[in-house]
């Protein structure tokens, strides 16, 4: 019955109402002084708990009650190396380990997380240096985020077992420390922008076996971690290859980075998105491509969105992903997770790795709607294409122009959504 009743589900709502409803019955057809405190105590409580719960299941914050118990006790053990670790078989499973990076250039020091695909400890890729993809998670929130309600490391497992991307390393920082959100930016709270681009990737560098190629790394962000990810890309376009933007804003004045920047017009000039990818000119190189989701549902999310890629057009292709009716919530930052995974590595992955690990699907020129999993369907199904953009990096690889992913299943707890993709034309 829990396992049925989960943070997020509608009968959890209903039952807490009722109870609230019931408490009130309980209210009003007793006299004694007792039941009366005792009832009007519980139906406030159980009113209180149900907005909650409303407010969890919109957002989708907590989708499990591991996932709730990891966050109020602070134990997120289930989740990262401990139990991951703890796992025999290397052929399935990869690893999490819970590091502390430290930037000598920025003087920030926080906690992030790393995930080390299964074949990072096979003898056959023991002198392999995998493609990096750093997780940029949004304000507020925390890195573990991306294991506790993304479960990142768990939807890697599947994708490379199925062989819809190969082994990538996931790293997965803090963008801020306590309640002082940073946005990624270099400002007067701190260095973050230069924590998160060339501190985190010393260290990770230095403890790991991944490229020091700079196009074989890539930045992934929801909601402010895609801004992040959209004006790093574009402040420090010589260190990254790929760039996917899930449900983020391209303005500094459209979320926190404003207040961050301390309302300075020429501070927000220099780090706002939409500004600076109107300035590219055709042929600048080298760019990184560019991948963006968004809900149809949120305007200002899907508004952003195409006006960055149309800010694009002429520099290069930029793959946009709409889903109808989406939101900004963790059950699309989810589904499009599931699809911003598979495109990275198509971008990030050296020629040798992709030989040596050939993927699932063929070329198509073709571009077609796809449905997702819903939420209590057991699984949601992989996007259609995954465009080829203009300029890379002098190492960049050749990649063909779409792949068409065969359907799968990929196990995710979503709402019930259909995406769109759709690719900017070159002029």
């Amino acid at each position: 019955m829990l396992r049925v009743v989960e943070p997020n589900s509608v009968l959890l709502v209903i039952l807490l109402f009722s109870g609230s409803i019931g408490a009130l019955v309980l209210l009003v057809r007793h006299q004694a002084v007792v039941i009366r405190v005792g009832a009007g105590a519980l139906a406030l409580l159980f009113a209180s708990v149900g907005g909650m719960a409303v407010v969890n299941d919109y957002y989708g914050y907590y989708q499990s009650w591991g996932q709730l118990n990891a966050d109020f006790t602070g134990n997120y053990g289930q989740f990262t190396a401990t139990a991951i670790g703890g796992r025999t078989d290397p052929q399935l499973t990869g690893k999490v380990v819970t590091l502390r990076f430290a930037g000598a250039r920025s003087g920030i020091v926080r906690g992030g997380y790393v995930y080390l695909p299964p074949q990072y400890f096979q003898p056959a890729y023991r002198h392999t240096r995998f493609p990096v993809a750093e997780l940029l998670h949004g304000t507020p929130s925390y890195a573990g985020s991306w294991l506790v309600h993304m479960r990142a490391n768990l939807i890697a497992d599947q994708l490379i077992s199925k062989r819809l991307m190969g082994p990538m390393v996931l790293v997965m920082p803090q963008t801020y420390s306590r309640g002082n959100y940073s946005e990624c930016l270099n400002s007067s709270h701190g260095q973050d922008a230069t924590y998160l681009t060339t501190d985190i990737r010393h260290d990770v560098v230095s403890r790991f076996r991944v490229s020091r190629i700079p196009a074989e790394w890539g930045l992934i962000g929801e909601s402010s971690g895609g801004y992040c990810a959209a004006n790093l890309g574009l402040q420090y376009r010589t260190m990254f290859g790929s760039i996917a933007v899930m449900s983020g804003y391209f303005r500094p004045q459209d979320g926190p980075a404003a207040q961050v920047l301390g309302g300075n017009p020429a501070a927000e000039a220099a780090n706002d998105p939409l500004l600076l990818a109107r300035k590219l000119s055709s042929g600048v190189s080298p760019l990184p491509s560019f991948w963006l989701a968004s809900g149809t549902a949120n305007h200002g999310d899907i508004a952003g969105a195409e006006a960055f890629a149309a800010a694009l057009h002429g520099v290069e292709r930029t793959v946009l992903l709409r889903e109808p009716g989406g939101e900004h919530n963790f059950y699309a930052f989810g589904a499009a997770f599931v699809r911003a995974l598979p495109w990275t590595w198509t971008q990030v992955a050296s020629p040798s790795l992709r030989v040596q690990f050939p993927i699932a699907g063929g070329v198509s020129g073709h571009t077609v709607r796809v449905p997702s999993g819903g939420r209590h369907l057991p699984g949601v199904l992989m996007p259609p294409t995954i465009a080829e953009r203009g300029h890379r990096h002098e190492s960049a690889r050749t990649v063909p122009p779409t792949i068409v992913w065969p359907r799968v299943s990929i196990k995710s707890p979503k709402k019930p959504s259909s995406w769109e993709a759709t690719t900017s034309p070159p002029r």
